[in-house]
């Protein structure tokens, strides 16, 4: 019997040489087949199970000279995907042509498929069983941690596991299995008329390297108890300190605008900004698809070009933006794999404690809402929380405040980079030290 992967490279095969025969010029495929289970206890209780659930996907594209169709199905019969692929050559022969539609150049394929540890097998020897009461023990650790902590939003365990197989008409083809699995615990603390609610996380592609449940529960303890007591703070203009998981954020919003896509629709405060100065210099941003076991990792992209080490910004200048293959073609460049991967700030020098203690009158950055951030302009205003900084120390929660400013303008005035970078996802940043924002409040 043949493996899922010589299987479903066959079938790859099957659907190019379908597109091939029916009358397309250039065609690829990309499947992908996966199993997960995720599991969430409250109060103690089994409140969610979805065991062993499965799912695969099948997605074409078909060129006609400069037109590209494309569908998907979860149908794998050889009968059913000659349907779909004839369906989309009619609907190519009838389409406006794009001059800037194509598969990638051969020479831009990868020629490799490195091995870059992305799946764990011992995930399958782990019992539904096993994984609630991972659950169970991370939300235990958080309840049993102080008794203002008198209530949950829940604890979830969850992991799966996929094959993702893409081929092309240029020649490529090729595979990879990868796993991933997360434990989380969110918790409600109340001390007098004061509420609140937060939480922890781990996520990992290897189960012997996730946050163990005491750790994660503890942690999700001691975040909702420092909120206790919040009151709203006052309207100032105060240097603001990121924790890791807000400067992410940021970063994330900075990337999300440096796409191809974004770039030649002219919709990014980044468009003609190569070369420029777009932040601190000690600031650099990389994205490595190519980080042994990173969460976001991959051999090659959804286009089969191979992965590669980017650097976005060097040294507060921007040095690159994500292009694929189509958005090359539009900005007359070449393509540099795509969308992101593994996307982080360099970290610097100093620890966390140390870089608060530079600050006599602040915040230090928790959590932030709303949508507010415009990719045209770069300007940023968010609903936020925090613990206010006094004389170098986290002296009181505060809420109930708005921080604004504009992304260029934050980046450029980064004071401090902390040494605290760890991927909790696939976009990391250590702490992050922004020299002076307005913050509105009472």
């Amino acid at each position: 019997m043949k493996s899922d992967k010589a299987r479903l490279e066959a079938l790859a095969q099957f659907v190019i040489g379908e597109a091939k025969r029916l009358g397309a010029s250039d065609s690829d495929v990309s499947i992908s087949t996966w199993t997960s289970v995720d599991t969430t206890v409250r109060m103690g209780d089994v409140e969610k199970l979805e065991t062993a659930a499965q799912g695969r996907s099948l997605t074409v594209r078909v060129f006609v000279g400069k037109v590209v169709t494309t569908a998907s199905t979860s149908d794998f019969t050889r009968r059913a995907i000659t349907k779909v692929v004839r369906s989309l050559i009619v609907v190519a022969k009838a389409a406006q042509p794009d001059e800037y539609a194509g598969l990638p150049d051969k020479e831009d394929l990868a020629s490799l498929i490195p091995d870059l540890d992305l799946a764990d097998t011992s995930m399958s020897k782990l019992s539904v069983a096993d994984k609630i009461a991972m659950a169970k023990a991370c939300e235990d650790a958080a309840l049993g941690f102080d008794g203002r902590i008198n209530n949950s939003q829940g604890a979830s365990f969850s992991d799966s596991f996929g094959l993702t197989v893409y081929a092309n008409s240029r020649g490529f083809t090729g595979s990879y299995n990868g796993s991933r699995c997360s434990l989380s615990c969110s918790v409600v603390a109340q001390q007098g008329d004061s509420m609140q609610t937060d939480g922890w996380y781990t996520s990992n592609r290897k189960l012997a390297k996730l946050g163990t449940p005491d750790s994660i529960g503890q942690e999700a303890a001691r975040r909702v108890l420092r909120r206790l007591g919040a009151v709203r703070g006052k309207s100032q203009e105060v240097p603001v300190v990121f924790d890791p998981v807000m400067a992410a954020q940021l970063l994330g919003q900075f990337a999300g605008v440096a796409h191809g896509s974004a770039i030649y629709r002219r919709t990014s405060f980044l468009v003609d900004k190569l070369g420029e100065q777009v932040a601190c210099p000690e600031l650099t941003v990389i994205d490595d698809g190519l980080m042994p076991g990173g969460l976001g990792s991959r051999p090659f992209n959804g286009e089969g070009q191979a992965s590669r080490q980017r650097t976005i910004v060097d040294n507060g200048k921007l040095a690159s933006y994500f292009l694929d293959s189509y958005s090359a073609r539009k900005l007359g460049t070449r393509p540099n794999g795509g969308s992101q991967s593994n996307l982080y700030i360099k970290p610097g020098t100093k620890t966390p404690e140390e870089i608060i203690a530079t600050v006599k009158n602040g915040l230090y950055l928790t959590h932030v809402s709303g949508p507010g951030f415009n990719g045209v302009t770069g300007d940023y205003s968010r609903g936020a929380s925090g613990i206010w900084i006094e004389n170098g120390e986290l002296a009181y929660p505060v809420q109930e405040i708005t921080i604004a400013g504009n992304v260029l303008a934050m980046l450029k005035s980064v004071e401090e980079i902390g040494n605290d970078l760890e991927f909790r996802s696939s976009v990391a940043s250590p702490t992050l030290k922004i020299g002076s924002m307005m913050i509105a409040g009472k």
